[in-house]
């Protein structure tokens, strides 16, 4: 189930995310509202997006404590600078913490989850066993979805960067995804680091 589209504009120093909205067991669908990709609640310059469960992406969506070291790195309008050493040293370390005081199952608890994170013109894959992958590309994609997606991207980024914008890259690969992979459904919804969201139905 589900693909989510990291994509970064260096240079004009931006992440954009984007994903699909299905929700299921594999048995039964329905659209979930809240969505998989949002913004941080506290820091407007953050964007994730991540499959595993909808308790993990709520707790990533709603938590305080995932940069407690904000004012350290903190530039105007609440915004961080970070690299790989900060999400490894210190954003995993309060990643763990918040999953295992927030979600139940022990199945669950001791099992990260698969998302990316964008912080200005910064991409990150966190994976299930809390490794921080930064892709050498300017885009990344988790889910179901993921290989369609990354196809989708490597294409377009080839004979077509100069031609798309960020969102229409993340766009394509999102519906080749749905096309292809029956765990991928519309409305999709993309947002960037500067704080705009569109939602394509």
């Amino acid at each position: 189930m589900t693909c989510i589209v990291g994509f970064t504009d260096k240079k004009n120093n931006v992440t954009w995310m984007g994903g699909d909205s299905l929700g299921s067991d594999g048995y039964s669908q329905a659209v979930n509202l809240a969505g998989k990709v949002f913004h941080n609640d506290i820091l407007n310059n953050v964007v994730i997006g991540g499959t595993s469960t909808f308790r993990h992406l709520d707790l990533l969506k709603y938590s305080k404590n995932l940069f407690p070291e904000v004012d350290k790195y903190k530039l105007e309008k609440g915004e961080i600078t970070i690299d790989h050493k900060y999400m490894v040293t210190s954003f995993i370390p309060n990643v763990i913490a918040l999953f295992q005081s927030g979600i139940v199952s022990e199945v669950d608890k001791n099992r990260g989850g698969n998302f990316l994170i964008g912080i200005n013109g910064s991409l990150f894959e966190i994976q299930t066993d809390y490794s921080v992958l930064e892709p050498q590309d300017c885009y990344s994609a988790v889910g179901c979805g993921e290989l369609c997606a990354k196809g989708s991207l490597y294409t377009t980024t080839k004979y077509m960067k100069n031609s798309l914008s960020p969102k229409d890259h993340i766009l394509y690969a999102l519906e080749a995804a749905e096309k292809t992979m029956c765990g991928v459904k519309r409305p999709f919804v993309i947002i960037n680091s500067k704080g705009e969201k569109e939602i394509i139905e």
